[in-house]
């Protein structure tokens, strides 16, 4: 296989590096795999917004394509929504196919986006008057043009080189060294191909929304729900406000400021945005069964959650409501940690959380902290470090095993 492939217990994509005249990586196309690792797509747009979703919500936007370009193919059928104008402009770029029939509605979307920031590339460029009258349209807004060298004419292409002279070249399917030489000297600045990269496997823990409730808090958002219901239905979906922050850790890198409960990260994407996002979950789960069973991750949130409310209900504090919300807060980051391989240092520097929450999951001080603390050492059967912490929580051996048997 040419590709990298990237995967997870429910998360399969293959990737490939794309990389300039040092043959320092440029960017990565990613491609949809099914299940079974095979190419074969029977539904454009399931496969697009798997892939989004994967690098998005699942993988995390760092560790799928780093300080990359991520280039993304896209067809007609996800242009004419609204979901790419939820991705970050600077990061991805739009890859149209050869395929793809540009109409009045197909061109204006392009041209909408393209005056927003979003970039576009095109594959498989041909060198033919029927393909030429079909992109014409839409080159003022293209960047990059990429060429299949095992399908190109290189002659033809040297003779009408200039006529590309305003765009991004890039050599695709490069194998041997000779074609490598010869397209860097007719100017092409990207290179993508066998000769430069072998496999590369990366595996992530998934999560998996259920549908049913994906789609029953877009219809809570459509019919105009509070900000406050849509943060209850969240908090009966773990999977779903982890891929949410995942989402806004890929996308709003060292931006998200003054989070302190997942209602905060809602108010932060808005309902405008949010149901986008949701909606491109909903397409990358079309094909799928609806299932009701939680996840053993949804699981283990719920029970550190319900663990963590627990203890705060035997204490008592003061600011009671505002302490339960962060206390739910603590529970989602520390597992983003465990989910997606990422150490909590590195998460809260894309959370600016208020410093309770920093404190207590960093330095385990504060309430938060001995009582996020004392939630681990229940979780992890640690018999002498919950005494301790109980005494300091002036709780008894009793109280906790009577909080244990409800949740």
């Amino acid at each position: 296989t040419y590709l990298g492939l990237i995967m997870s217990e429910n998360t399969l994509m293959a990737r490939q590096p794309i990389l300039d005249h040092e043959k320092k990586i440029f960017g990565y196309e990613f491609f949809y795999r099914n299940k079974d690792g095979s190419s074969n797509i029977d539904d454009p747009r399931l496969a697009t917004s798997t892939v989004l979703v994967n690098i998005l919500n699942q993988v995390g936007y760092r560790s799928s394509a780093g300080d990359a370009k991520a280039f993304i193919n896209i067809g007609e059928n996800i242009l004419l929504t609204d979901i790419l104008y939820t991705l970050p402009k600077e990061k991805f770029v739009y890859e149209l196919s050869q395929e793809i029939q540009i109409s009045s509605k197909t061109r204006e979307s392009i041209k909408k986006l393209f005056d927003l920031g979003y970039t576009f590339a095109l594959d498989n460029v041909e060198l033919n008057e029927t393909y030429n009258d079909n992109i014409q349209s839409i080159m003022p807004y293209i960047t990059y043009l990429k060429f299949n060298t095992n399908m190109t004419d290189i002659e033809l292409l040297t003779e009408r080189i200039s006529d590309f002279s305003n765009k991004k070249l890039i050599a695709q399917y490069i194998e041997i060294p000779e074609i490598y030489e010869a397209y860097r000297d007719l100017g092409f600045h990207y290179f993508q191909g066998y000769f430069f990269a072998k496999p590369n496997i990366l595996q992530r823990n998934s999560l998996d929304p259920k549908h049913i409730g994906v789609i029953r808090i877009f219809e809570m958002l459509q019919n105009g729900e509070s900000i406050e219901n849509i943060s209850a239905a969240f908090s009966k979906h773990n999977e779903l406000s982890l891929q949410l922050m995942q989402f806004l850790s890929s996308t709003y890198e060292g931006q998200i400021e003054h989070t302190s409960s997942i209602e905060d990260v809602i108010t932060l994407v808005g309902k405008d945005k949010l149901m986008q996002w949701l909606l491109l979950i909903i397409y990358s789960k079309t094909t799928q069964t609806i299932e009701h069973e939680k996840s053993a991750i949804s699981l283990l949130v719920e029970k550190r959650i319900d663990i963590m409310i627990g203890i705060i209900e035997l204490i008592k504090p003061l600011e009671f409501e505002k302490i339960i919300k962060e206390s739910r807060y603590i529970a989602l980051i520390s597992l983003l940690e465990s989910v997606f391989n990422v150490p909590l240092a590195e998460i809260l520097k894309n959370f600016s959380v208020n410093d309770s929450i920093h404190e207590a999951l960093l330095s385990r001080t504060g309430l938060l902290g001995r009582v996020y603390t004392l939630a681990l050492s229940i979780e992890q059967n640690d018999y002498a470090a919950t005494q301790v912490l109980l005494t300091h929580l002036n709780l008894s051996v009793e109280d906790i095993d009577h909080l244990i048997n409800k949740v």
